[in-house]
């Protein structure tokens, strides 16, 4: 889809559109009808996904995602076409930068020589974009959140969603979905919250104030690295790794192994979390010091991993429970909505996009 571009990132508009999260685990799909406390879930549902299919944001098996789009589709029925999906991995740069300029054209005209100090790839090779975090008239410049990412892989992720009916109408990052599905959940705050989506291969840091993201780091753990280990400490195969961690084991032996490897290995998660935080708090002193963290992703389900996350940093740690504030109608069953919550925050801040 060679006329696609990136400049809907931050400029919502009127029609809503349809959340599609593809991850490297499951697919994601929510719809919502209406807005603002009328606002009601009207689709929701996810796929999984074959191991290898989609790797560090790039779909491996474009035939396989294809057809499980599909019947993620067909199983769910959602009445919009229109779609908003997000990227993410090594493809998607997003880093926050000082640039000398007070104005958006100023900064929209020189923004490739901006671009050209911080993205790695060739210029000619990204889509770029920009949100303004805060302006210093007495300085006379501008901090930004500067976006670029891969034109392949956009374009790859359009295409496939062309390919099956679909209207790709904005193509979002993950940071920017969680601080939206953040907002809608638990309002506009003037105090810093970290939202933590730990997913199957990378997990998402964004630390959000009054509604804006103004820190994003992205971490290369989560889910899979856990069941890898949790092999390597039992013995088990992957199936049976992966069954374990969800769901636990009466065999009191195993239950220690497993138990002492998921502390273990969640201590390093949280070593690598608090040495984001802690980068944020010396570069950004005037931004507000994070007081809570709010965990989301497939992993955010594993017992006392908020307690482990509490006592290592010292800040309250709970679920993101993204779809709180929702009227969820009697036909979609509310324990279902409930078991995958935790699952759908990028997707629900996708589905609160909109476009012309």
């Amino acid at each position: 889809m060679k006329s696609f571009s990136l400049k809907s990132f931050f400029r919502p508009k009127q029609k809503p559109t349809l959340g599609i999260d593809i991850g490297s685990h499951t697919i994601k799909l929510i719809e919502f009808e209406g807005s603002g406390d009328k606002r009601c879930l009207k689709t929701v549902g996810r796929t999984l996904l074959p191991k290898g299919a989609v790797v560090d944001g790039s779909l491996k098996e474009r035939e396989i995602v294809e057809e499980c789009l599909k019947n993620l589709i067909s199983n769910c029925a959602p009445k919009l076409k229109r779609v908003s999906a997000s990227i993410s991995g090594y493809s998607v740069i997003v880093k926050r930068i000082n640039v000398p300029y007070l104005t958006e054209r100023e900064i929209e005209e020189n923004l490739i020589i901006e671009s050209e100090k911080y993205v790695p790839f060739e210029i000619e090779e990204v889509y770029i974009d920009f949100s303004i975090l805060k302006m210093d008239e007495e300085r006379g410049e501008s901090d930004i959140f500067l976006v670029a990412a891969k034109k392949e892989i956009v374009d790859e992720y359009a295409d496939l969603l062309e390919s099956i009916g679909l209207i790709p109408s904005i193509i979002d990052v993950d940071a920017f979905c969680l601080a939206n599905a953040f907002e809608m959940a638990y309002g506009r705050s003037d105090e810093a919250a970290v939202l933590i989506d730990i997913g199957a291969t990378k997990t998402n840091l964004n630390i959000v104030k009054s509604g804006m993201p103004v820190f994003t780091r992205d971490m290369a753990f989560g889910g899979e690295h856990l069941t890898e280990a949790i092999e390597e400490a039992t013995g088990l195969n992957n199936l049976e790794a992966e069954k374990v961690k969800i769901i636990g084991t009466k065999d009191d032996l195993l239950k220690k192994e497993v138990s002492e490897t998921i502390v273990r290995i969640v201590d390093l998660w949280v070593e690598e979390v608090g040495k984001a935080i802690n980068f944020y708090k010396a570069s950004s002193p005037n931004d507000g010091q994070p007081t809570c963290i709010f965990l989301s992703g497939g992993t955010s389900l594993l017992s006392g991993i908020e307690t482990i996350f509490t006592k290592k940093l010292g800040l309250e740690t709970k679920k993101f429970n993204c779809l709180s504030e929702l009227i969820i109608p009697k036909e979609i069953d509310k324990k279902y909505v409930q078991r995958i919550e935790p699952q759908m925050a990028i997707a629900s801040g996708l589905a609160l996009r909109s476009v012309e």
